[in-house]
């Protein structure tokens, strides 16, 4: 097959080690072309200046729009605007490239930047979906459900909840690379919580828990910046004594703080699509406690591997019970569900079978 990719120009594919910014979507994206190379497929990879891969890639001369030498400082980055121009200046090399018969499938992530491309392409388009489907999302994708030649990956079953009549083609759980992720037997004496300092998260929930429960508690995630009202009013003013900020790690980095963990707290108050770090701590053999929503139940065993509650008083009452979890299940069931060649054959299939109904 002959597979074109593309997740984003801002960052390289996969992010630098040096950079400051977590982006689950970019590894993905990066390990899934070089997996999918390794097994004989022409995959092109199309990403920033910096972009790393077993696959062919295509960086269009473009140094990353984070660190653009030229317009890095001077831009705002919540300006949409720049960011789906820039963006958009390899989406439309691929479809360009498409339309002269260079590839035979697209698989792209940021749908709302390429769909009005792809629904003009005679070559079908693969779009994966990592966030929930929010009001804005439900309109665009309902707009277009009919076009035959763009196909849909849900990260999990929950996030097709809001709209299921568009053309799902499969649900790909992600999957990691276990050898980077060491199992420990031994259970950890600290709590971890890993997130992006936004409500929803609920970061404050999981110091509310280390509080009550008495037990320290480790917390990573983005910059601690004075302009997130979120980190000033209810995480900052809590960091001291059994509670400590790590700072934010490169992916590389992070499985230090799993494996010596008790448990990873995620109080979640949004229908989470997926969930990364759960997968990734319970490869460390590490136990989750989490809210029941969104895709949670699809990745915690309850009992198993974790436990699933419903509010900060479950929360605590599980963090009680942590030690009944066998941290060698915990392993087993990331291998056996989430690893990233199961990964990667989910989507090998997703192209093929995308090939065969298009003939």
């Amino acid at each position: 097959m002959r597979i074109a990719m593309f997740c984003s120009g801002l960052l390289p594919t996969p992010p630098a080690n040096k950079e400051n910014i977590i982006h689950a979507p970019l590894h993905l994206t990066a390990a899934l072309a070089s997996e999918m190379a390794k097994r004989g497929h022409s995959v092109t990879l199309f990403g920033a200046k910096g972009t790393k891969s077993k696959a062919k890639v295509v960086d269009l001369d473009m140094p990353p729009l984070f660190n653009h030498p030229q317009i890095g400082e001077s831009i705002d980055f919540k300006n949409h605007s720049i960011i789906n121009f820039y963006e958009q200046v390899f989406i439309s090399e691929i479809y360009r490239r498409a339309a002269e018969g260079e590839f035979d499938i697209i698989h792209i992530h940021p749908v709302d930047m390429a769909i009005n491309f792809a629904i003009n392409s005679k070559v079908p388009t693969v779009f994966t979906l990592h966030d929930p489907i929010s009001n804005w999302r439900h309109f665009i994708y309902s707009m277009y459900r009919k076009n035959k030649n763009i196909y849909y990956v849900s990260i999990s079953d929950s996030q097709r909840l809001p709209l299921k009549n568009i053309n799902f083609i499969d649900t790909v759980y992600h999957g990691i690379d276990l050898e980077k992720y060491p199992f420990s037997a031994r259970q950890g004496d600290y709590l971890l919580s890993a997130s992006r300092f936004v409500p929803e998260k609920g970061i404050d929930v999981a110091i509310k828990v280390a509080q009550r429960t008495n037990l320290p508690l480790k917390i990573a995630g983005e910059p601690a910046v004075s302009t997130n009202s979120y980190w000033m009013k209810k995480i900052k003013p809590a960091i001291g004594g059994i509670i400590s900020y790590e700072g934010i790690l490169p992916v590389y980095d992070m499985p230090r703080l799993y494996i010596s963990a008790a448990a990873l707290l995620f109080p979640i108050k949004l229908e989470e699509s997926f969930g990364l770090v759960m997968i990734e701590a319970m490869a460390c053999g590490t136990p989750v406690i989490a809210f029941n929503r969104g895709s949670v139940r699809e990745i915690v065993k309850d009992g198993r591997t974790g436990f699933i509650v419903d509010d900060l008083n479950g929360m605590i009452e599980a963090v009680k019970k942590i030690k009944s979890i066998d941290r060698k299940e915990c392993r087993r069931h990331v291998e056996e569900n989430f690893s990233l060649q199961k990964m990667v054959d989910k989507y090998e299939l997703v192209y093929e079978k995308i090939l065969k109904s298009e003939k």
